[in-house]
């Protein structure tokens, strides 16, 4: 099923072939605006979206049945988005949950949530840094959570049940969800377990080697409701994730040359939040929040060509890092007006990384050097970001909204003064220079909406956007595949402007959406190869990136709906004239579905496409990084009943949903994965797409 900004079509016995579509509210913008009065890009995953996609191993494949986003995929469970050209690994996208931005490891974050516990996933594709920071130049991605309704009418009540049972014969992953509900007396209650086991993935060419993942975790959404008003949480989760890279970004090109295991990812996170209404002439609503969470991993490497006929083994240990956060945000109706503003804040200590390596003759000797026990390979770092921010949507009249906002972000990052044995002199020169880095921003935006009628309206929108380096960029030495990256203490802020206009038709039971944009970077951080072995990561001058999205749902008879989403992206590093490195071209999907008149059984067929990609990224010597990606297209199937409704009350909320995805078994390499061109084409080179595979899931909603 496609993922659309627009909500899924109430269940309704009665249905017109003209459904009115409901007009959306998303609190990713800070407040709870009506998506028809924001110039800002969004998409919405509904909950109804989530649950009739079965056997889903994580949520990156559902962000990128949306317009603007494609997913990075580096093995059955592990894998970046890009948005708009630009990777959340490069943290060039924020992620929040329940409105609360996560800091940690971006190349990790996605794979510890569990797509059995999601509400609905909002999305802001473009500039956000004005209401959410650094993190979100290129667009952010909040996932609501699941909690129970709290009642202070009634008494409290508390049952089990099995929320999901998922499989999916491609990796033979058997997954599962049980809940602990409760709410009464003015307290909801929900308790998670969740579980998901993988084998390597098949592919139309065999299995993608070190592609399978095990998931073991619980969380929590504990409410208190002391009046309708205002309501106390405490919610937390406790996982560990074991995972290994197929190929793509940072492991490419895979299995037999390069072998990594992140065995485990531990999350543990804990928060304390309040909401409250009608909080006299301050705001409408107050919401506040505080949290810790804690990042640990350790990834295990078997480098096969670092040293030939030799492999070399290494166990990196981050157990860093440990993040601070909070926020408070208010929001405020007046008149013609809907004000948000606030403060929000992090505090991320990364503390350096020790790694054990050996080098192993093919005899199984080990060599010179001998086994090193936990050398520091880095430096620690402590970074700390606070900013304030306002915004305010104006309904002038019926046919114009103004919007607006304005933040300013103070980032402050400190290194630790001494450095692993083997720092370079220059590298230990430039951290004395730069012991500690202050850094100031100031962003923005500005933009309307003009309804032309009650079914036309124009959004156009500019904004300002930065993005600080982490004190994980400025420190960190690193392995991207076969290639290595240096630390990089000199780096400065990136900074971006964007020019935004769209076309907008809704009507009864039709909905278009269509966006255009024009970036411009200035000192965009990025990584580009030096050497045959070697990457660094630096302020390479300017970039450019533009495209166009188009997204819609259209509701065409009594049962018929179909939805598409197309997207077209040009992106090229204008100082060397060179196209970015992974950006697909054209991509979108498209989705016709039958819905049975009494909402019993549904059927949906999809289509996910992309064309031939050509423009390929280049090294310093204008050497091509990477080789052209053929066009593809591939169908699936999906079917589902909902047993309430065929067998009455005994069965109410357990519905089945199962598919058969890649129908014709196409082989297909991943359009955004890395690919190493010093090593032959492969399963894991660039990584490829999951084969045939049947998948099916049993929920309980």
């Amino acid at each position: 099923m496609t993922g659309s900004l627009l909500p899924a079509m109430a269940e309704d016995v009665n249905m017109e072939p003209e459904t009115e579509l409901q007009a959306v509210r998303v609190t990713a913008t800070r407040s709870t605006i009506d998506m028809e009065d924001t110039p800002r890009s969004i998409s919405i995953i509904e909950k109804e979206q989530i649950e009739k996609r079965p056997g889903t191993s994580g949520i990156q494949p559902l962000l990128a049945e949306t317009p603007g986003i494609s997913f990075s995929r580096t093995g059955g469970l592990g894998g970046a988005i890009m948005m708009r050209g630009m990777s959340s690994a490069t943290r060039h996208s924020a992620l929040a949950i329940d409105g609360d931005r996560m800091r940690g490891r971006s190349v990790l974050d996605y794979n510890l949530i569990d797509p059995n516990s999601i509400e609905r996933i909002e999305i802001i594709r473009g500039p956000a840094s004005a209401l959410w920071g650094s993190d979100a130049m290129n667009g952010l991605v909040n996932v609501v959570t699941r909690r129970t309704a709290s009642s202070l009418d009634e008494p409290f009540s508390m049952k089990a049940h099995i929320r999901a049972l998922d499989y999916n014969s491609g990796n033979n992953m058997y997954g599962t969800r049980a809940e602990l509900a409760g709410s009464g007396a003015g307290f909801d209650v929900l308790i998670g377990a969740y579980a998901r086991n993988a084998d390597d993935y098949y592919t139309p060419e065999g299995r993608a080697l070190n592609s399978d993942f095990r998931t073991r975790g619980t969380d929590f959404r504990l409410g208190f409701s002391p009046t309708h008003e205002t309501r106390f949480e405490l919610a937390g989760r406790y996982q560990q994730v074991t995972t290994g890279r197929a190929g793509g970004m940072g492991a490419a090109p895979g299995v037999p040359h390069m072998t990594v295991r992140e065995d485990p990812i531990q999350e543990q996170y804990l928060k304390l939040g309040v909401q409250t209404a009608n909080v006299g002439q301050f705001a409408d609503l107050l919401e506040g929040s505080l949290y810790v969470r804690k990042l640990r991993t350790d990834v295990y490497t078997v480098n096969a060509v670092r040293s030939p006929p030799n492999t070399a083994h290494a166990l990196v240990q981050a157990h860093e890092p440990t993040v601070f956060g909070g926020r408070i945000n208010a929001t405020r109706e007046t008149g013609n007006h809907l004000l948000s503003y606030g403060v929000d804040f992090y505090r991320e200590d990364f503390g350096p990384r020790y790694q054990t390596s050996r080098v192993q003759a093919p005899d199984g000797q080990i060599l010179p050097p001998s086994v090193n026990n936990g050398v520091q390979m880095d430096r620690g770092s402590k970074q700390s970001n606070i900013g304030v921010y306002a915004s305010d949507e104006w309904k002038v009249d019926p046919a114009l909204v103004l919007s607006g906002a304005l933040r300013f972000d103070y980032v402050h990052t400190k290194f630790d003064s001494t450095g692993p044995v083997a720092e370079l002199p220059e590298t230990r020169a430039a951290f004395a220079r730069r012991p500690r880095i202050s850094e100031t921003a100031l962003t923005g935006n500005i933009g309307a909406v003009f309804k032309l009628s009650p079914t036309w309206s124009i959004p156009v929108q500019i904004s300002r956007a930065f993005r600080a380096p982490s004190g994980f960029e400025y420190t960190a030495t690193t392995t991207f595949g076969t290639l290595s990256t240096p630390p990089s203490p000199d780096l400065a802020p990136e900074y971006s402007t964007t020019y935004e206009a769209g076309l907008r038709y809704h009507a009864k039971g039709l909905r278009i959406n269509t966006t255009a944009y024009l970036s411009n970077y200035r000192d965009l951080i990025y990584p580009r190869q030096i050497s045959p072995s070697d990457l660094e990561r630096a302020n390479i001058g300017k970039a450019r990136i533009y495209g166009l999205e188009a997204d819609g749902e259209w509701h065409f008879a009594r049962s018929w709906s179909a939805r598409f989403a197309v997207t077209k992206t040009h992106a090229t590093d204008r100082t060397s004239n060179a196209p970015l490195e992974g950006v697909p071209d054209i991509f979108g999907n498209i989705a016709l579905r039958y819905e049975a008149s009494a909402g019993h059984w549904h059927a949906d067929g999809a289509m996910r496409a992309a064309n031939r990609r050509s423009r390929l990224g280049r090294d310093i010597n204008n050497r091509p990084t990477e080789r052209p990606r053929a066009g593809y297209a591939l169908f699936d199937l999906y079917a589902g009943l909902d047993f309430g409704k065929i067998f009455g009350p005994g069965a109410r909320g357990w519905k089945l949903v199962a598919g058969i995805e890649n129908i014709l078994n196409k082989a297909v390499h991943n359009q955004a994965a890395a690919e190493n061109v010093n090593y032959p084409r492969s399963v894991g080179n660039p990584l490829m797409e999951p084969g045939r595979t049947f998948v099916i899931r049993l929920l309980h909603s």
